[in-house]
């Protein structure tokens, strides 16, 4: 829904009518009275957040309730037609069905209000005065500026609509890139989860990319913004944009499962989520970037044993052998790295890495970076 052109004091005071109407409507309700007991407590909490809302001083200075407010006044409207409806057992227009249909409908949108309504009370923002575009945290700025910056940044991503959520992502996206540093405190103080669920929004490309781009960061940042994604669930996601992405978000993926399963006590999820031929695939197919990061995260996991037999049935020694002759210089580093992994570990890889002349392209590879060490070589030789 477009923003109102009312004063938004107008709106809040159309919504505590009506609201008042349909409490007093959801008592005399004579059918699904069940269903109408349980709107009427959602409609009590609903009382009492509007009721912190006029007491926050700036509130209707915030943008995001010129969005919300009306949209709550139409669905407490159609609640309010629903209820009307109730108010007798004679049958119901359209039939039972496609009333329970409807009334389920403006319920399910009553909750989404009342969660983004908790949301805004509880972020702080409602007292501080918002402008459409964030205002960023100056040079002197101690940590709790910043930590408002992140609340009230999180806290557009999650109620705004597409532009407010597109405008957010380019704040956090600034903030990362000037500041490496802030990461952790995104991590946080931010909405890691919901950031990961905007990794699915294909029908928004542009905030889908500003996501990757943001989960990336944070991946590669340090070993608490990691784990944060890593505990969220973003390991998969991130593997499925490798898989269907396009080249850029792939690319960004790639980084970012590398960062995660760098930890050791995250390599075992790559089996979990299936990622073993998905990062095969990426090292045959991707660009130079996937590849070199696909790579070292096959390289980061190739220690462990049930990794390690799921990658020799998957076909990974051709694949990082081909690397290791023709990839770029960091992904060839990289799949000798792998390579060396898996000969240490016994007989059957260093047969099949002989058999696929991986010991030739180990020698070539030395002989063109003479400062690439003899260590790989020496142990699939042994």
């Amino acid at each position: 829904m477009q923003p109102t052109t009312e004063p938004p004091q107008t709106i809040l005071d159309l919504v505590t009518d009506v609201l008042s109407l349909l409490l007093l409507s959801t008592i005399t309700v004579q059918s699904f009275v069940g269903r109408w007991q349980v709107l009427r407590t959602k409609l009590t909490s609903l009382q009492s957040s509007l009721t912190c809302l006029s007491e926050s001083p700036l509130w209707s200075q915030n943008p995001l309730l010129h969005t919300l407010l009306p949209s709550l006044l139409s669905t407490l409207q159609r609640l309010l037609a629903l209820s009307h409806q109730c108010s007798s057992t004679s049958s119901l227009p359209g039939g039972k069905l496609l009333f329970q249909s409807d009334l389920d409908i403006a319920s399910s949108s009553l909750s989404n209000h009342l969660h983004d309504l908790d949301l805004l009370l509880r972020s702080g923002v409602l007292h501080q005065s918002n402008a459409i575009i964030l205002s960023h945290p100056g040079p002197g700025s101690g940590k709790e500026d910043l930590i408002f910056f992140i609340h009230d940044l999180f806290t557009r991503l999650q109620v705004g609509g597409v532009e407010f959520k597109r405008k957010a992502l380019e704040s956090l996206l600034q903030i990362l890139n000037t500041d490496r540093k802030s990461a952790s405190l995104v991590a946080k103080e931010g909405n890691v989860g919901y950031l990961i669920s905007l990794l699915d929004f294909t029908n928004q490309p542009l905030i889908r990319e500003q996501a990757i781009s943001a989960v990336s960061i944070l991946a590669a940042s340090n070993d608490e913004s990691r784990n944060i994604i890593f505990e969220e669930g973003g390991l998969g996601h991130l593997l499925r944009i490798l898989e269907t992405g396009s080249m850029p978000l792939k690319e960004k993926a790639a980084i970012a499962i590398e960062a995660i399963i760098g930890d050791p006590d995250n390599g075992w999820a790559i089996s979990a989520y299936g990622g073993v031929s998905v990062l095969i695939e990426a090292c045959r197919c991707g660009s130079q970037v996937t590849q070199t990061h696909a790579v070292g995260a096959i390289r980061n996991v190739a220690g462990v044993e049930d990794i390690k037999m799921a990658l020799a049935e998957e076909g990974v020694v051709p694949v990082i052998i081909h690397l290791i002759v023709s990839g770029s210089s960091a992904a060839q580093e990289k799949a000798a790295d792998c390579i060396a992994i898996l000969a240490s570990s016994g007989g059957y890889f260093r047969d099949l890495i002989i058999q696929e002349k991986g010991l030739q392209g180990l020698m070539h590879l030395i002989q063109d970076l003479p400062g690439f060490g003899y260590n790989r070589t020496c142990i699939t030789c042994t």
